[in-house]
């Protein structure tokens, strides 16, 4: 088992030196004798390191052959497309749809991590990505679920956290809803943003859903992360909106019980 183990080791660095010389025949070579030691070397795909180097060097045609010999995406894959989407290429569509050609599943998850959209949105820059902007749109126009992506948070809720105003717009565009992403109105709020909340609520969000009630952690409302934050003005948009001051976080206290807690004086005033 070991040894076979070790084989593959071996393998994976030749085919990846391989991508690396863009060695195109080379690379064929090597793929053609696995295949004739072991016709079933590939049946449970792999070769991602392969794929996400010829990604990384914009080689569609050996990534064409690694493709199909089983390749399959991960995260890294997504990166790689990302890291190489420019406007010449048309946002490295060409892998989006040589992927899907090859069977991908375009809202199949990435481990913790979600799906390609989930990633997508996350390694954009906070406030804002053009390259990340495009591939999202080119993934949502495949078919990708506005509303799908991980364990940890939806699409949405990922733009609204890092501010990504282009990116929200994009997502309900797409059919994203406020019921898919429940903690979207909080995430902004955590982080000041008061205009995505408006966005937000015009979406029909509910200014004292409390989604974290259960979350030791995070438990408590939208004026709850808006104090933890620090967050004057959002403090002050929330209660102009609505937010009630009588609900209690997962510790028991009132938002202005945790405005007091932490100092924060100009919120204690706005709440009283």
């Amino acid at each position: 088992m070991a040894d076979d183990r070790s084989n593959e080791d071996r393998l994976d660095t030749l085919v990846v030196a391989a991508v690396e010389s863009k060695d195109l025949t080379f690379l064929q070579k090597l793929l053609d004798q696995r295949v004739a030691e072991d016709p079933h070397a590939f049946r449970w795909g792999g070769l991602s390191n392969a794929l996400n180097k010829a990604v990384e060097l914009a080689r569609y045609d050996m990534a064409d052959e690694l493709f199909k010999r089983g390749a399959t995406w991960n995260d890294t894959t997504i990166g790689e497309v990302i890291d190489g989407a420019l406007e010449e290429n048309e946002w490295n569509i060409k892998f989006i749809d040589m992927a899907l050609s090859y069977g991908w599943d375009i809202n199949e998850h990435f481990d913790h991590l979600g799906t390609a959209l989930a990633c997508t949105i996350m390694y954009a820059d906070p406030g804002g990505d053009m390259a990340c902007l495009k591939v999202a749109a080119n993934l949502l126009s495949r078919g990708a679920d506005a509303n799908e992506g991980g364990i940890l948070e939806s699409p949405l809720g990922l733009a609204c956290e890092r501010g990504d105003d282009k990116m929200i717009s994009l997502l309900f565009a797409y059919g994203a809803t406020i019921d898919k992403a429940p903690n979207a109105l909080l995430l902004a709020a955590r982080h000041g943003r008061v205009e995505i909340m408006q966005r937000l609520f015009d979406h029909g969000a509910d200014v004292n859903a409390h989604p974290w009630q259960q979350d030791s952690e995070h438990g408590g409302s939208a004026l709850h992360c808006a104090v933890q934050g620090g967050h004057t003005e959002a403090v002050r948009f929330l209660l102009e909106k609505g937010a009630t001051k009588d609900y209690r976080d997962k510790d028991g206290l009132l938002a202005l019980d945790l405005a007091k807690k932490l100092g924060y004086h100009e919120i204690v005033q706005l709440i009283e």
